[in-house]
């Protein structure tokens, strides 16, 4: 068992030097979890930090949690298991913090839209007039992302600039709102009813899509707890030195062990496929 640790020990630790050498990966699948890791830490806490901070992050707690649970248990199944378990619960933590940011965002810019739309209703405003006071007291998330689309409207490179922001945005009403800015100046027309319809509509699908995501939270929490009762027994058997954990340090048992976490940890994992909402589609817009 002690040598069991040791490699996870080790193992641990080869990754997080890896990791925070910022090494070029040699396989695509890291190269996918390297820009995986980009984007959850620029949504997370902005361009500045880097993307390692959440893989050390997941790594640290699953290397910290297969430590734990093989020092309590001496069983390099649970160990593992343990492993995962730790790993998975901050990716969860990031998770839901990365949907907390998206539902900031997604009302930043549905009010943005309601402004802008009261805005140029009102009259006496132009389109980049509206901009100029949505840069100054629209919502606070998207105030740099107008100042922005401001300052390129008064240079004349608006289309470039609203392409940047739409890729740091990435809403799709934000993507209808500046196609809806972008053929509006070459073609003109009134905006107005037309963000009163977006304003309707896309308020609706957000009411839907969240009651929508407040039961998928509760299947998904009804199915972690069915998932980590076995797991929780295990620990508890192990803390009270039970008998009954004699056979699974025998090779046939740990083999059965790692069958038995492998199945439910298989079925949780197509639990979460089928509670998984499809995405919203987004607008391609010409550049």
């Amino acid at each position: 068992m002690a040598e069991s640790l040791a490699v996870l020990a080790g193992a641990c630790t080869v990754i997080a030097i890896l990791a925070a050498t910022g090494a070029r990966p040699a396989w695509p699948w890291l190269s996918l979890l390297r820009e995986r890791e980009q984007a959850t830490a620029a949504a997370l806490w902005g361009t500045r930090v880097d993307w390692r901070l959440p893989l050390v992050l997941q790594l640290g707690a699953g290397c910290a949690a297969g430590l734990t649970a093989g020092g309590l248990t001496g069983l390099p199944v649970l160990a593992a298991a343990g492993g995962v378990l730790g790993l998975a619960l901050v990716r969860m933590a990031i998770s839901v913090a990365l949907r907390g940011r998206v539902r900031v965002r997604q009302d930043a810019v549905l009010e943005s839209v309601r402004t802008l739309r009261g805005l140029l209703e009102a009259g006496g405003l132009g389109v980049q007039q509206s901009l100029s006071v949505l840069a100054d007291r629209g919502p606070k998330p998207l105030r740099e992302e107008f100042r922005a689309l401001v300052a390129a409207g008064a240079a004349g490179r608006q289309a470039d600039a609203w392409a940047r922001a739409r890729r740091r945005v990435a809403d799709p009403l934000f993507d209808l709102l500046s196609a809806a800015v972008l053929v509006q100046r070459p073609g003109g027309g009134a905006l107005g009813p037309l963000f009163a319809d977006l304003e309707e509509s896309v308020a609706a699908i957000h009411e839907v899509t969240r009651e929508a995501e407040a039961l998928q939270v509760q299947a998904r929490s009804a199915a972690a707890v069915i998932v980590l009762l076995p797991v929780a027994f295990l620990l508890i058997l192990s803390a009270l030195r039970s008998p009954y954990l004699d056979a699974y340090h025998r090779p046939g048992g740990a083999v059965f062990l790692a069958g038995a976490l492998s199945a439910i940890g298989g079925s949780y994992l197509w639990m979460l496929h089928w509670l998984r909402l499809p995405a919203e589609p987004r607008l391609a817009v010409a550049e």
